[in-house]
């Protein structure tokens, strides 16, 4: 025991030594890496320009941390004359290494400066054109500086913008001091603007409120710069919404729910300027020249975002060409109305129109029972009679020559094997057609759950697509950059291409079939096709955890006794079964209705009075005084029994038929019992089935996406074949598709399981 606790403690102070060791080891390394202190000019406590500062030390410190002790001294500079004066500070100021401005004024600020004395990065030029530079061999060959600038950006997103809002004059909502820092801007916006067949105009946020509201009212459509302030930026939208005017800006803008149209996603540009920015350091600080740096960034793989609530609110909705190469956001916010499963099965209760037909059947079986009971109720009927003779008969002493008299008469049921017998059988078949109401709203219950989730399972392989696009894509651009540096020739180039309108041809077949299963679920609903609706996404909880949850099972004997327990609550409500025994009680009910008459009889109560009210004309009684010849009142009241003795022999005929009928039936619900058993086992295993896959196949997805950046590493490399990136990238959709494929397959199974079952946790439908 002694030994054990000598050697813990021994243990303990070594790895205390040898910790303390590394930690030493390592600060002394720290200190011996070269310090390198950026100087950092950023333009606002904004979100979009604390992104622009963020993004660019993040790229320095992953890339640069290993080699540099990284010190940033940051300075805030909101307008061009702050800037400035930074700058020529940050350029005297003998601890700053280099100087990168992260803003967008404050990259256009030192671009024309010729006192650059230490090396400066600016990393945001919008566009080669917005300069005045005459850029030559993709370097600036301007002392110390290097910058990072796209080709053609805003040719590229005035065509783009036109052809999805066609518009004769585009109106650009800047701060004026863009203008003034960016000073070849108007003749860059211009000639775009000619290029595409519209004419650029401008509206300064600097102005108030009310010179800004008078402007608007000219505006066709408007392009919203980023660096507008929050305040102005707020009012200016609103105005714009309230007068439906496009508006374009931003990606990051277009996702937000401000009302802007579409915009260029620039969050991969803005990785990428980040990136080069940092790399660019990297050889500075080797020794390379800025001057000789390389300026140039790819933009293929900006794509254009178009966001479809404000596309159908103002009318403008995009063509066929656009909706294959946009990318769309908020389709699924397009409607007003989002739905739940749950309230989506209350609708199909209350409004489909074949459950209401259905309806109609049972409101009829139960006027029949209403009216097969009024057969034993007394029926009551008065009368009344005018009667009018000829003269002679009249004289005669027959009659008065007209005369009127009333009676009332009263016949009461005492007893009928036959009325109550009718009255049994009535009530059975109201009670068969509550069962097959029950067994259509079953049934609709199940259609709607699986339309509902069949719904969601197209919407999901969409998104899936897209998501596939999106790699074929980047996988295109890795391509080109392989062209471009001489790495492969243009074939991985067309095979990429090949394959993005392939997938594009099959996005557009799964929003067909996205189209046609909505369609059938508001059909389901009784919704107009021409309204669009959303679904809330579901799980388990949503059908039933609780039976979900009996599923969870590792071998094939839990499952059968799982089934064998279920099975006798199947056939218990199975409204199947309920209608052929309310048909067979009907025909015991007849049986016995039948076998009866042979010795009951069937008794009735008849009261019958009548009465004189009045006469006219010729009265015999008037010659004749103390002659009545109207007589008294005359009243009767008997009881009635019949008793059929003999039918030529119809009786036994008839029950033998019955009987025969009875025994049908009976064969008929064993027969149904065991369908239902093999059904509900069925369904259970199903269930299970699908757990699994779906258990496994989340494994595979996992898999799959550590596949795909190992080979498109590789393929970056040149180190695999397009086919090999292909194969995984296929691999990754076809396990994502299975993932959520068999996701909805289980809830589906859980619906048929209860459908099986003959309820519903998730809906009342009794």
């Amino acid at each position: 025991m002694k030994r054990n606790l000598v050697f813990c403690l021994m243990f303990f102070i070594l790895a205390t030594l040898f910790m303390s060791n590394i930690s030493d080891a390592k600060e002394e390394n720290q200190i011996q890496l070269s310090k390198v202190n950026i100087g950092i000019i950023y333009e606002g406590d904004d979100d979009f320009n604390l992104k622009l500062k963020s993004k660019v030390e993040e790229e320095i410190l992953n890339i640069l941390s290993e080699e540099y002790q990284i010190k940033f001294s940051e300075f805030k500079a909101d307008n061009l004359e702050v800037q400035n004066m930074i700058v020529d500070k940050l350029l005297s100021d003998q601890n700053i290494d280099v100087i990168i401005p992260t803003g967008i004024l404050s990259s256009y600020a030192v671009m024309n400066r010729d006192d650059l004395s230490k090396p400066v990065i600016a990393p945001f030029i919008i566009d080669s054109k917005s300069t005045e530079l005459a850029i030559k061999e993709n370097k600036s060959g301007i002392n110390n500086l290097n910058f990072i600038t796209s080709n053609s950006i805003v040719e590229r997103d005035i065509k783009a913008f036109k052809k999805l809002a066609d518009f004769n004059k585009i109106t650009f909502i800047i701060a004026k001091e863009f203008n003034q820092g960016v000073k070849n801007l108007p003749k860059l916006l211009k000639e775009a603007g000619e290029k595409n067949g519209v004419k650029v105009d401008y509206i300064y946020a600097n102005q108030s409120k009310e010179d800004i509201i008078k402007q608007l009212d000219k505006v066709e459509v408007a392009y919203l710069s980023p660096l507008v302030k929050d305040s102005k930026r707020s009012m200016v939208l609103d105005e714009l919404k309230k007068r439906n005017i496009p508006i374009f800006a931003l990606a990051d803008m277009v996702k937000g729910n401000q009302g802007i149209l579409a915009g260029y996603s620039h969050d991969k540009a803005i990785d990428v300027r980040a990136r080069a920015t940092a790399l660019n350091l990297e050889l500075i600080l080797a020794g390379k020249k800025a001057a000789n740096l390389p300026v140039y960034i790819d933009k293929s793989d900006e794509e254009l975002l178009i966001n479809m609530k404000v596309a159908r609110e103002i009318g403008v909705l995009p063509d066929w060409d656009l909706l294959k190469s946009a990318k769309l956001i908020n389709q699924d916010n397009l409607a007003q109305k989002e739905l739940t499963l749950k309230e989506s099965l209350k609708m199909a209760i209350n409004n489909n129109l074949d459950l209401e037909a259905k309806s109609k059947d049972l409101a009829l079986a139960e006027k029949n029972l209403k009216k097969a009971k009024n057969n034993k109720k007394p029926k009551l009927d008065l009368n009344t009679t005018y009667s009018q003779i000829d003269e002679d008969r009249a004289l005669l002493g027959v009659a008065s020559e007209q005369k009127l008299t009333g009676g009332i008469k009263l016949e009461q049921l005492i007893f009928s094997e036959d009325a109550n017998a009718n009255i049994d059988i009535k009530e059975k078949l109201y009670q068969q057609e509550r069962t097959k109401l029950k067994k259509e709203k079953l049934d609709l219950t199940l259609e709607t759950i699986k339309s509902y989730i069949n719904t969601l399972k197209a919407r999901a392989d969409i998104r899936l697509q897209e998501e596939n696009i999106k790699l074929t894509k980047d996988n295109l651009n890795i391509a080109r950059t392989k062209h471009e540096i001489g790495a492969t020739g243009p074939a991985d180039i067309y095979r990429w291409e090949s394959q993005q309108s392939v997938e594009l041809s099959g996005l557009s077949e799964t929003e067909s079939q996205l189209k046609m299963v909505k369609d059938n679920l508001k059909r389901t609903l009784d919704l107009p096709l021409t309204e669009d609706i959303r679904l809330k996404e579901i799980d388990t909880a949503d059908i039933s955890q609780g039976l979900a949850d009996k599923f969870n099972v590792n071998n094939p004997w839990k499952l059968e006794e799982i089934s064998t327990n279920l099975v006798q609550e199947s056939i218990e409500n199975s409204p199947e079964i309920a209608t052929l025994d309310y048909l067979i009680e009907v025909k015991q009910r007849e049986y016995q209705m039948k076998k009866r008459k042979y010795y009951l009889p069937q008794v009735g109560l008849s009261a019958k009075y009548d009465t004189y009210f009045n006469h006219w004309g010729i009265n015999y009684s008037k010659q004749a005084p103390g002659v009545d010849i109207h007589g008294d009142d005359e009243w009767s009241i008997g009881i009635q029994a019949s008793f059929p003795l003999y039918d030529g022999g119809n009786k036994e005929v008839e029950l033998t038929k019955v009987e025969q009928e009875i025994e049908q039936l009976q064969k008929k619900r064993e027969s149904v019992a065991k369908k239902i058993e093999q059904n509900l086992r069925n369904k259970v295993t199903a269930a299970n089935t699908e757990y699994r896959k779906n258990k496994y196949s989340q494994d595979a997805v996992e898999s799959a996406y550590k596949s795909l950046e190992l080979v498109r590493d590789a393929y970056s490399k040149g180190l695999v074949s397009i086919s090999e990136l292909l194969d995984v990238q296929s691999a990754l959709i076809n396990a994502k598709r299975q993932e959520f494929v068999t996701n909805y397959n289980y809830l589906i199974a859980i619906a048929e399981v209860q459908r099986a079952l003959g309820s519903f946790d998730i809906v009342n439908i009794n």
